[in-house]
């Protein structure tokens, strides 16, 4: 439907998260996050009457349906891998303590480049932010009509 020339933007949707909610509280029976007053968080301790669900996260995981990637190249890459690893899982780790629905997914070797798959877009940007801030070097971001990003670092020096 177009008025005076403008077109009207479909919202993005995600088709791992529900339209309706869980029933409060639920857990889920993979990862053990709970769903509570219309959130996902980590609890401590999981309510006993919980409802027993699968999380959006562990629905892309399970259908290895990524959010985003990072993709790290080049020979820095190469002598400072640990260094690097080291950063991705704690900055993982961090990020996942407030946004449990942000995690990584696989991190693969492919040809001298390491590739990290992330099930949402934001973990991949921020992955990328962190080396990026840390080592410098080139990075580069493609965002996609459909939540995705496709992130890409190099430093050869």
């Amino acid at each position: 439907m177009n008025r005076k020339g403008e077109s009207i933007k479909e919202a993005k949707h995600d088709p791992y998260m529900l339209k309706e909610k869980y029933p409060d509280p639920s857990v889920c029976e993979t990862c053990n996050v709970v769903f509570t007053k219309g959130i996902y968080k980590w609890e401590k301790i999981i309510p006993e009457n919980a409802n027993k669900i699968k999380c959006p996260v562990c629905k892309r995981i399970w259908d290895d349906f990524e959010g985003g990637s990072l993709v790290l190249e080049g020979e820095f890459l190469d002598k400072h891998k640990e260094e690097i690893m080291n950063l991705i899982n704690s900055t993982a780790k961090l990020e996942g303590q407030t946004h449990p629905l942000e995690r990584i997914i696989e991190i693969k070797n492919i040809d001298n480049k390491l590739e990290v798959r992330t099930t949402y877009e934001h973990l991949a940007r921020r992955l990328g932010d962190a080396i990026h801030r840390a080592y410098k070097g080139d990075l580069n971001y493609t965002y996609s009509d459909d939540k995705y990003i496709r992130a890409s670092w190099r430093r050869d020096n």
